[in-house]
């Protein structure tokens, strides 16, 4: 019963296993999402809806994961100290039992031995027994045949008795008469007579006692007298003959007597002998049933004998199987202690891994002139002890429709470092941003791509070296504010197709943001507040040579999303940014600066925990004009919309695919009318 009761246990250990590497594997997925799914965000001043929208609500929604995680992963510490705990005392049980199994196997061979003894003293005690029982038989038959033997004296004593007594008999029937006649008074006849003569006597004298010494007298001289006559003759004769019958019956009766006194004593004998024989007999039929008593006992005791092998087999069986699973608990017991280590591992390097991400994405209008342009985007990150480091770059192919107008080859690469330092209730990030100048920098003109009909409106710049700050304080579990803080050094480069000798020092970057989020299991929401700062730049060469301030920036952001059902949830979301136009030393501003506003809503609906579907609507709304002699890019009032459909597919805990669809209308002022397409499949790979 108990080895069942480890079993159970042991089952119920493996499922507490199992379910613990389920939510480990759970935290894992979260977390890969959450690392592949930071959208590469493009220098751009006008919002991308496939990346910057959809960028910043995948934010919410892996900061809710990553919340998740966090909670999977204190689970997972928690219930492997369970596990731990149970293992431990699964182990301690099992030892409990290994110790009861020894015992039970070291008591069934002493029972076995003691039986064994048993049965070896029985057997020895039955021998002697059995010994013992043919000595009582010949015993018995001794007896039995002394009985014999002697019956035949017996009986020849009997006939003896006998003999004496019948002889006796016939001798007491030839008595005489007078023997008879005295023997019927008690006197003899002399003695009778003179009692005759007294009593006449007596009787003359008339009865008187004065007389009585006379009488006396006289009776004597007549007896006397009388004793020499003939009568006295007669008188002796018959006493005589009666002397002689009693002497002859003495005789006979002492013959009598000696003959029944040996028959006595032959009787006795006799009587001896079969005492003897009974007490043999009932000795040999004692010690037989003693026999008979011992062979079932020997019998019993065999049966001992093996039933205690049989429980020696038993306790073997329980003790190897005790052993068995006392090294098993103890493996568990390893196996749940390591689990501990790595679940507490696993919460201090929450998030550490690396991965990897592809995007491939494809825009196409037309308009004033009809153009497209085709990009793979990738990008691979590392992140551990508190460590992160990334690098991306894009190979872009695009042609605005213009003369000129083609732009192909690879982007400037961007390695980012980052360092968390994490406290529980401030988190502090210090990162640095190196911009390589790995794209081509020099294009026409009539080549750059308006941010607002693609992302990537350049292939390159310089060398940029942007440090950075972030301070996040969390207010509970959902709820955190966070500032972050850049400035970045911009090295010069080339940008003029027409004039090789352009070159463009461009100033330092000062950027702000202050960062409101809220995100739990039932609605998410998000404010972002920004500020731009930028410093003079300049550009030189044979044909431009001035200086300018590009307009500083203002921006604020709002984002809303609530789950109506288990599967279905609405968003909102809205921003306003303003634009100032850059200001030339040694001329007037170049226009009054661009106020934009976004606004847009949509549905979420996810079919299970790997597969989300996605419908937006998206406006845009441009009041104002500016020029930008970096980028070499103009601005000015317009209106755009949009509908976007995208999909999300997580193919498993390693891999997820997206892919997003977008169809836009755009009209700006001057009639500059566009329609467009816009297609991005995004690849996450988590190692």
């Amino acid at each position: 019963m108990r080895m069942s009761r480890v079993k159970r246990r042991r089952l119920n250990l493996q499922r507490r296993r199992e379910r613990m590497h389920c939510r480990k594997k759970a935290a894992a997925a979260l977390l890969t999402g959450l690392a592949a799914g930071a959208p590469l965000r493009a220098d751009a001043v006008t919002l991308n809806v496939l990346q910057d929208i959809y960028g910043d609500f995948d934010y919410m929604e892996n900061n809710l994961a990553n919340i998740r995680a966090f909670d999977l992963a204190k689970e997972y510490v928690g219930e492997a100290a369970k596990n731990a705990a149970l293992a431990q005392s699964y182990l301690e049980e099992a030892e409990g039992i290994c110790r009861e199994a020894a015992g039970n196997l070291r008591m069934a061979e002493e029972n076995r031995q003691q039986a064994e003894e048993q049965v070896r003293l029985t057997a020895e005690e039955l021998q002697r027994t059995r010994a013992e029982r043919i000595r009582l038989t010949e015993q018995a038959v001794a007896s039995q045949q002394a009985v014999a033997d002697y019956l035949p004296v017996w009986y020849e004593a009997q006939a003896e008795l006998q003999q004496r007594l019948d002889v006796q008999q016939a001798a007491a029937l030839e008595r005489p008469a007078e023997a008879a006649a005295a023997e019927d008074g008690g006197l003899s006849l002399r003695e009778r007579q003179r009692a005759e003569w007294i009593e006449a006597a007596w009787e003359e004298a008339g009865f008187e006692n004065s007389r009585l010494p006379e009488l006396e007298m006289r009776f004597a001289a007549s007896a006397a007298a009388g004793s020499t006559g003939d009568g006295a003759d007669g008188l002796s004769e018959a006493q005589a003959a009666i002397d002689a019958y009693w002497a002859r019956m003495e005789q006979l009766e002492a013959e009598a007597d000696a003959a029944r006194e040996y028959f006595d004593s032959v009787s006795e004998r006799l009587d001896e002998l079969k005492e003897q024989c009974q007490e043999a007999e009932e000795a040999e039929a004692d010690c037989r049933r003693d026999v008979l008593e011992l062979e079932t006992e020997l019998a019993r005791n065999k049966q001992d004998v093996l039933d205690c092998q049989q429980d020696v087999a038993i306790c073997q069986n329980e003790q190897a199987e005790a052993n068995k699973a006392c090294f098993q608990a103890l493996l568990e017991r390893n196996d749940s202690f390591e689990a501990v280590i790595e679940a507490k591992a696993s919460l201090l390097h929450l998030g550490d891994g690396s991965g990897a991400q592809n995007r491939l994405g494809y825009y196409s209008w037309q308009g004033a002139a009809a153009g497209h342009q085709l990009y793979d985007a990738y990008s691979c990150y590392w992140a551990g002890y508190g460590r992160e480091l990334s690098i991306s770059n894009a190979y872009v192919y695009s042609h605005t429709g213009l003369a000129d107008g083609e732009m192909s080859g690879l982007t400037d690469t961007t390695v980012s470092a980052m360092y968390t330092n994490k406290h529980p209730v401030y988190d502090v990030r210090y990162g640095l941003d190196v911009n390589l100048p790995t794209g081509e920098s020099r294009m026409h003109d009539n080549a750059v791509v308006p941010d607002y009909l693609a992302p990537y409106g350049s292939l390159g710049e310089g060398w940029n070296f942007t440090p950075r700050l972030e301070v996040a304080r969390h207010v509970d579990k959902y709820t955190a504010w966070t500032w972050r803080s850049a400035y970045a050094f911009r090295g010069s480069y080339a940008n003029s197709w027409d004039d090789p000798a352009s070159v463009v020092h461009p100033g330092s970057i000062w950027s702000n943001e202050l960062e409101y989020l809220h995100t739990d299991e039932a609605r998410q929401y998000m404010v972002k507040l920004q500020y731009t700062k930028n410093s003079r730049s300049s550009m030189t060469g044979a044909v431009n040579n001035y200086s300018f301030t590009e307009g500083d920036g203002m921006a604020g952001r709002g984002y809303f999303r609530s789950w109506f059902t288990k599967l279905d949830s609405w968003a909102v979301y809205s921003a306003w940014s303003y634009d100032r136009a850059a200001a030339y030393d040694d001329a007037a501003m170049g226009g009054a600066g661009v106020h934009r506003l976004y606004y847009g809503g949509g549905w979420f609906h996810r079919f299970d925990d790997r597969r989300q579907l996605r419908l937006f609507a998206n406006w845009l709304r441009a009041e104002g004009a500016a020029y930008d002699p970096l980028t070499r890019q103009s601005y000015s009032s317009g209106r755009r919309f949009s509908v976007s459909l995208g999909y999300d597919w997580r193919l498993d805990d390693r891999n997820s695919l997206s892919l997003d669809v977008e169809r836009a209308v755009m009209r700006q002022q001057g009639d500059a009318n566009y329609r467009g397409w816009g297609v991005m499949m995004s690849y996450n790979r988590s190692f």
